[in-house]
């Protein structure tokens, strides 16, 4: 990565924390011009997105971002060239779950939940139709804002409805991690992962 593409992402964090969504937002969309095929990039401005309740824009980052980290995973399969931290994973990931997936380099999506956990996070917190039939979520979707915006908020909310880290990370792996990986699984353009080129994939 670039000293200039740091410094665009460092300047969107800091601008997010201060509340300029917009200006951030503007920072990752400079960023992306500079190197279309960096996955940061992407969860960056799904979560800016997100706060901006931009459900479009905040789900085709993080698909952008997940076609990203899948895409390498894939090569290195077909080379048998999975580093060794991948590799043991992979050699033990259940058969049967891995002979359903679409590609076997989507067992990545179990073993790192982040994204999918932010894409069902924007699934279902952005959606008033989820919202409605899911209302024991309103809270923990009121707490992921806090938690994604960064500001020091997140204890304060946690505090405010009486819930633990623990309970955040409960509901993430009952109700939205499961949600986003059937969303990737199912949307991912997994014929084209030899493309990185996601700005046309997904946008």
């Amino acid at each position: 990565m670039s000293h200039h593409l740091k410094q665009l992402l460092d300047r969107g964090v800091t601008l997010k924390r201060q509340g300029d969504l917009e200006g951030a937002r503007d920072c990752y969309i400079q960023a992306l011009k500079e190197d279309p095929t960096e996955m940061m990039i992407y969860i960056n401005l799904g979560k800016v997105a997100h706060l901006l309740k931009s459900q479009d824009l905040a789900i085709r980052s993080y698909l952008a971002a997940a076609h990203l980290q899948v895409s390498p995973v894939e090569i290195a399969i077909e080379q048998n060239s999975l580093p060794i931290h991948l590799k043991i994973h992979y050699d033990n990931f259940p058969k049967a779950i891995l002979d359903q997936l679409p590609r076997k380099s989507g067992f990545i999506i179990f073993i790192d939940s982040n994204t999918p956990r932010h894409a069902a996070h924007s699934l279902i917190d952005l959606s008033s139709e989820a919202m409605r039939n899911n209302p024991q979520l309103t809270t923990f979707a009121e707490v992921y804002n806090a938690h994604i915006f960064g500001n020091g908020q997140h204890e304060e909310v946690l505090l405010k409805h009486g819930i633990s880290i623990n309970d955040q990370i409960s509901s993430d792996e009952e109700n939205y991690i499961p949600l986003g990986r059937e969303f990737f699984i199912d949307k991912l353009k997994w014929e084209s992962l030899h493309r990185n080129d996601v700005l046309n994939l997904y946008f």
